[in-house]
């Protein structure tokens, strides 16, 4: 599970991933919210959805806007069902996401944070290792055994 909307975890390789907050670089229809690949340029800006004539967007959850349902419902179930969460840079206020590692440690999961600072969830976490993930992230590896 990923907040960012940059595709990065899509172009490392991550083949199973719920992007929370979308794909900057997805579009879809502002009205049905369905992806869409293709549409004519007709120089109208933004363009129109093939299908309904909406106004195209980036495929991104803006501030205010809910996540969609099937997906944080899927968020939580798969949040209750680890058996260890990792919580990577974020500042664990923007809900409902901040909930997700609550929900691990109240099924029994073993939480860590990797955050450079505190965070309201540091005090319930698990472990809490501070740093920058791209330093963290390789030597945790590494110590599991598994290389970077």
């Amino acid at each position: 599970m990923t907040q960012n909307v940059d595709g990065l975890h899509r172009r490392a390789g991550s083949e199973r991933l719920l992007e929370l907050h979308g794909d900057l670089f997805r579009t879809c229809c502002s009205a049905e919210r369905s992806e869409v690949s293709s549409w004519s340029d007709t120089g109208e800006a933004p363009p129109r959805c093939p299908r309904c004539g909406a106004s195209l967007r980036p495929d991104v959850v803006w501030f205010g806007e809910m996540l969609p349902e099937r997906l944080l419902v899927r968020a939580f179930e798969l949040s209750a069902g680890c058996e260890v969460f990792l919580c990577i840079g974020t500042s664990a206020l923007v809900q409902p996401a901040a909930s997700l590692p609550l929900a691990a440690l109240k099924a029994g999961a073993t939480v860590v944070e990797i955050n450079p600072q505190e965070t309201p969830l540091s005090a319930r976490a698990s472990f809490v290792l501070r740093g920058n993930a791209g330093e963290l992230l390789p030597a945790l590896c590494a110590a599991a055994g598994r290389g970077a």
